[in-house]
């Protein structure tokens, strides 16, 4: 993350992927600038939710559970990072 909230893009975004997939991992956050920099299988791509992650609050929407506290600091968010 840059000061501003938005995520940046890491190298070997497969490959941490991959190891996500082995490891039995469902759902991974990858920065939407290494979106196009995904190269999997079909059947390894079918195995897993590969969530783009622009800025801080994409990060929060996705990995915090549903609760009214999420609700409020997205709110609180939004406004400072979008």
């Amino acid at each position: 993350l840059d000061i501003r909230g938005k995520v940046l893009p890491v190298g070997g975004v497969t490959s941490k992927v991959e190891a996500a997939i082995e490891s039995g991992i469902k759902k991974v956050l990858v920065p939407a600038s290494n979106g196009e920099d995904i190269y999997l299988t079909k059947e390894k791509r079918e195995t897993v939710k590969i969530i783009l992650a622009d800025n801080i609050v994409d990060v929060l929407e996705a990995a915090l559970k549903d609760s009214k506290e999420k609700t409020a600091l997205l709110a609180k968010m939004k406004k400072q990072f979008r």
